[in-house]
């Protein structure tokens, strides 16, 4: 059954856990108190005298008074009370020697049940002074199991006294707080079935026997398979087992005794039909109508009445039935009556209420003058929710004993239909909110869509909005296309918001593709003249005999070929701004020419008489020195002085580098736009690469690297090798452009120029010639180096990833 010290252990504090009596535990004397618990009554003797003698033999008069104990318990449960009351005072000495005193009180206990159990004629006042030594002893502990059980005790000496109703009262209140003792809580309750028995109260009784035995049973099921098996040979529990099998074989034989007289009126199986009935109607005032009509059917009944509990705690009439008058709800019963079945939950038949003593105070009684009342409770799992009332004011003894117990069938079936349909009552009235609840959110949603439609619309409009306004902050910084935070570009920009308000000619230096033009449009459209037009000519591209017309004008028949007249761009540019590219290639005439424009502000067509005034703003731009020009005696000096009255100079790209990643950014995005398709991105090497260029074309040749790759690449990503940097003079078209490899590391990322330097020679002019140029010298360094590919790669001045991957690439190696 249970092998060594490990498993009595832990087979001790699962009964622990279950509530059972101080003490357990797998050796010595509570070994012992463990088997006697578990009902073993030889296994605890033998562990009890074992634990005895050791005790005794060591001094150990704690030990030996629990061996003691035990062995007293086992004497009263045998039979032999004397020897147990011997055993149980060495026991309660020896403890108390040992200052025990709440060890020396559970044996105290242990011997007053033993004397309540045999119940003989001296053995109350012995088991009162057995409590009175107890409850000394427990002063010290407030509460505890020892205390519930002290509570017990003398709630059951006190029903043998005759105090049964205050005894039941006691228990009653005991029970919550042993409700998670089950050991004990079993107890309680079969102490309690034992005092409704005296009381006569049988459904009382047979109730708390039923919840004895639910507790014996779950005890029992707790424990191991293997210690079940004495589990039932403890007498107590034997006794609270055989009385709960006689309250149902006393059920059984009531309803037994009762089916011998259906035979002659049916009523059982009608019963039946009835309970059918009433579990098929789901609608709670009809089925209050049926358990009314059938409760007066199966009784033979005069009136019948469904009382049922109100949110106030009061009885009050669901449904009312009069065998004679079946349309007149407004019949009154005994208040009292049914309050009493309400409160006790027992009930009361009567074959003569007005000569039935208990109900001979009742005033309604006597004033309705009733003769047969049968009230019964109806109660379901919550208790009781109200009452079945039925009577007779005619005939007395109409309700026999058989119609007692088919009664409180049909009340508990009626019990079960009012449950359901209560239930179904609250699903269906859930069901409904619920509906109501879905049928809000969908008012709910759509109103969400129609919002959320509205708000979708405010965000678009609020989106573009925002892109109007990025557009002219971006407009506003960058400065119609002058991009750039630089030092040298913000003092470029401080220049023109001083001279854009001011009608002052400017001249702007700088390299090539540095954005001359861009500077003289931020200056026109900054000013007040930015309404009026922007006009850009030229000088340089234009043909001398041309230049004068484009300039001034002319009229038809001026000469061969002038068919009709033409307003010059200085005519055209009035109230706005006229802009002369290269300035400084303007032939010497033209230059007389806009020196009397300039100081006159008048215009003459070719071939008219007639001055035209003009209100233009001249902004001039050279790549050449305009002072250099007058020294050598190519520009007028006055017209100098009259154009240099404000000097821009624009810094070449190479001295603001900081600028690149971010016309980087700008030409890529510009580009996509125009393109309308996905901005590529540019890597961190390639933006490396580019900076260390040095980009003699400025920013106009970054903008075409850039379109350049933007329609070479493949991917998303712009590469370093990707850029066409191999010089000035190599710009490859979409047809021979060279694949552009991947570097993998800055370290790699050198210019593609050093690899052109490398190769020797004159760049390629189209992809074959660029492989087998690049091949050929491949070839001749590993040669040179003796197929040695890291010194190969450093006589080309070529990366050595770069070098490899040409090597795979022309499948040398």
């Amino acid at each position: 059954m249970i092998h060594g010290n490990q498993q009595a252990a832990e087979l001790a504090a699962r009964v622990a856990g279950l509530g059972a009596p101080r003490g357990v535990s797998g050796e010595g004397a509570g070994l012992a108190q463990l088997w006697l618990w578990l009902g073993h009554a030889e296994r605890a003797r033998a562990e009890a005298e074992r634990a005895f003698a050791d005790a005794d033999l060591r001094g150990d008069e704690v030990q030996a008074g629990h061996a003691q104990a035990v062995l007293s318990a086992l004497d009263a449960r045998s039979g032999d009370l004397d020897r147990a009351l011997s055993r149980a005072d060495d026991a309660i000495a020896r403890l108390r020697a040992s200052e025990r005193l709440a060890d020396a009180a559970g044996v105290m206990l242990d011997v007053a049940e033993a004397l309540l159990s045999r119940d003989g004629p001296a053995d109350l006042s012995a088991a009162a002074a057995r409590l009175a030594e107890a409850r000394t002893a427990l002063s010290t502990e407030p509460s505890g199991a020892a205390r519930d059980r002290l509570r017990l005790l003398l709630a059951w000496a006190r029903g043998a006294t005759g105090d049964v109703d205050g005894a039941i009262a006691e228990l009653e209140s005991l029970e919550p707080s042993v409700s998670s003792a089950r050991d004990l809580a079993w107890r309680v309750h079969a102490t309690l079935a034992h005092l409704h028995e005296l009381r006569g109260a049988e459904v009382h009784a047979r109730r708390s026997s039923e919840r004895a035995m639910e507790l014996l049973e779950d005890l029992a099921t707790a424990l191991p398979r293997e210690a079940r098996e004495h589990f039932w040979l403890d007498p107590r529990r034997a006794a609270a087992r055989a009385r709960a099998s006689g309250s149902a074989r006393a059920a059984a034989s009531s309803a037994a005794s009762v089916q011998g007289e259906p035979a002659r009126d049916g009523r059982w199986a009608r019963l039946l039909e009835i309970t059918k009935r009433l579990a098929g109607e789901h609608e709670l005032d009809r089925l209050l109508e049926r358990i009314t009509d059938s409760a007066v059917e199966l009784s033979g009944a005069e009136r019948g009445f469904v009382l049922l509990v109100g949110e106030d705690g009061k009885l009050a009439p669901a449904a009312v039935r009069d065998a004679k008058s079946p349309d007149d709800p407004h019949v009154v019963f005994s208040q009292s009556i049914a309050e009493a079945v309400q409160i006790d939950g027992e009930p009361i038949v009567t074959v003569d209420a007005r000569a039935d003593g208990r109900l001979s105070e009742y005033l309604s009684v006597h004033k309705l003058m009733l003769q047969s009342v049968a009230c019964l409770p109806i109660r379901d799992r919550s208790g009781i929710v109200g009452v079945l009332y039925v009577e007779h004011r005619v005939r007395r003894g109409r309700f026999r004993s058989g119609d007692v117990e088919l009664l409180l069938a049909f009340a508990d079936q009626a019990a079960i239909a009012l449950s359901n349909a209560r239930l179904l009552g609250e699903n269906e009235k859930k069901r409904r909110e619920l509906e109501a609840a879905n049928e809000a959110l969908e008012k709910a949603k759509d109103e969400i869509e129609r919002l959320l439609v509205a708000r979708t619309a405010e965000l678009d409009d609020a989106r573009r909005e925002l892109g109007r306004a990025r557009d002219a902050l971006r407009s506003a910084h960058d400065r119609h296309g002058i991009v750039g935070r630089s030092e040298a570009i913000r003092r470029v920009l401080a220049i023109v918001d001083r001279v854009r308000d001011a009608s002052v000619p400017v001249v702007i230096h700088g390299e090539s593709g540095t954005g001359k033009e861009l500077v003289a449009r931020a200056i026109h459209y900054g000013s007040s003249r930015a309404r009026k037009s922007f006009v850009a000519v030229n000088c340089a591209a234009i043909p001398e005999q041309l230049l004068e017309s484009e300039l001034f004008g002319h009229v038809r028949g001026a000469f061969t070929g002038a068919d009709r007249d033409r307003t010059g761009v200085l005519v055209q540019a009035s109230g706005g701004t006229l802009f002369l590219d290269e300035i400084g290639d303007m032939p010497p005439k033209m230059q007389v020419d806009l020196l009397r424009v300039l100081q006159d502000g008048k215009v003459r067509p070719v071939g008219s008489e007639e001055d035209v005034l003009v209100d233009v703003r001249i902004v001039c731009a050279s790549n050449k020195s305009l002072r250099d020009q007058v020294t050598k005696g190519l520009f007028r000096e006055d017209l100098f002085y009259r154009l240099s009255v404000v000097e821009i100079r624009l810094p070449a790209l190479r001295e603001r580098r900081e600028d690149i990643p971010l016309l980087c950014d700008h030409f890529l995005a510009s580009i996509a736009k125009r393109e309308e398709s996905t901005p590529k991105r540019i890597s961190r090497e390639a933006v490396r690469r580019l900076a260390s260029h040095p980009l003699p074309g400025n920013v106009r040749q970054l903008e075409h690297v850039l379109m350049n790759a933007c329609v070479m690449v493949e991917g998303d990503v712009i590469e370093a090798d990707d850029l066409a940097l191999l010089g000035d003079d190599f710009r490859p078209s979409l047809d021979v452009a060279p694949a552009a490899p991947s570097f993998a590391d800055e370290d790699d990322a050198e210019d593609d120029a050093d690899d052109v330097r490398a190769l020797g020679g004159a760049p390629p002019a189209n992809l074959e010639e660029w492989k087998t140029l690049e091949r050929r010298k491949i070839l001749e360094a590993l040669e040179a180096t003796n197929w040695n590919r890291v010194r190969a790669a450093a006589h080309l001045g070529m990366p050595r990833r770069t070098f490899y991957r040409r090597l795979k690439e022309y499948d040398i190696l």
